[in-house]
């Protein structure tokens, strides 16, 4: 049995893909950290979805979508409540950048709300794997998500902040007492700025320090990304690029499989300098490519 699990905990969550006129052209499972959570199954690791799902149609999907590929879904409530939808347009364009894609919490369609986020959700993480060595995954960061860690004690937190508006209502000292307990964070570029005035900080060096991380790394789209961790005492900063640019289908999920591939070779190595940055940036490279390559989030 492997002593290494990955988990993640929220509410499971369906994609509806929809062309520039508005077709359905896609259904699969979606949400950044159960997109992480199904790359890290993908390549073989084992994988825990703790959460809550509704019992309809969109709930089957979605769930089939993570066991059809290895994750253990025994730990999902489900429920009589619709399963919650993100809704992706891919505009009728060509060269498409990283910010094209449209990601909405309303039904094209309909204009109604579709994406809610349950507060009763599972705290807690079965006992077979609580002697294992655990990472946590996680992109939201709600009292409820707060309450689930806090419940395992042999852990490795790692946070993927991808998204405005899962921070823009709390305050300073609610994030900064969850970031704490992170040892990994992934910050996209696109919400750096505001995440740095919420802390009142001024650089990458100074939210490294401020939340005592493993590794900090900062994603830029086609720009590469940036390694920030401790080597001899001292804050190192290693910023990479790309040496090939894969031309984008959809851009959906390309942060999510980057952040999959960080957390593996972070589980997996004894300790963090530039050959780690160098060897971690050119896998995650590649699984992003693979993804936007593709129409959906996840690799096939």
């Amino acid at each position: 049995m492997a002593n290494k699990v990955f988990v993640s905990h929220g509410d499971i969550i369906l994609d509806k893909v929809y062309d520039g006129d508005l077709n359905l052209i896609k259904e699969d499972g979606g949400g950044s950290n159960w997109n992480s959570l199904y790359n890290l199954s993908y390549i073989g690791e084992t994988c825990y979805a703790v959460g809550s799902c509704g019992n309809d149609r969109e709930g089957e999907l979605a769930i089939s979508s993570l066991t059809n590929f290895g994750v253990n879904t025994d730990f999902v409530k489900r429920g009589n409540f619709k399963t919650d939808i993100m809704n992706i347009i891919i505009p009728r364009k060509t060269g498409l950048g990283d910010d094209s894609i449209i990601h909405t919490w309303y039904s094209p369609i309909t204009n109604k709300r579709t994406l809610f986020f349950r507060e009763d959700l599972p705290v807690l993480l079965p006992k077979e794997i609580l002697d294992r060595e655990i990472y946590v995954l996680l992109d939201k960061f709600e009292p409820i998500n707060l309450e689930f860690i806090n419940n395992i004690p042999n852990k490795k937190l790692c946070l993927d902040i991808g998204h405005y508006r899962f921070i823009e209502h709390f305050s300073k000292q609610y994030l900064t007492n969850f970031f704490k307990k992170a040892n990994l964070v992934q910050l996209n570029d696109n919400v750096r700025s505001l995440l740095f005035e919420r802390l009142q900080i001024q650089d990458e060096s100074q939210l490294f320090n401020l939340l005592d991380l493993d590794l900090l790394v900062i994603t830029r789209g086609k720009k590469g990304a940036s390694f920030i961790f401790r080597e001899n005492g001292n804050i190192v900063c290693i910023d990479k690029s790309p040496d090939v640019i894969a031309e984008v289908v959809d851009s959906s999920g390309a942060g999510d499989a980057f952040f999959a591939t960080v957390i593996k070779e972070y589980a997996y190595s004894d300790f963090i300098d530039s050959n780690f940055v160098n060897n971690t940036f050119g896998i995650a490279n590649k699984a992003s490519r693979d993804v936007i390559s593709q129409l959906g989030s996840r690799r096939t």
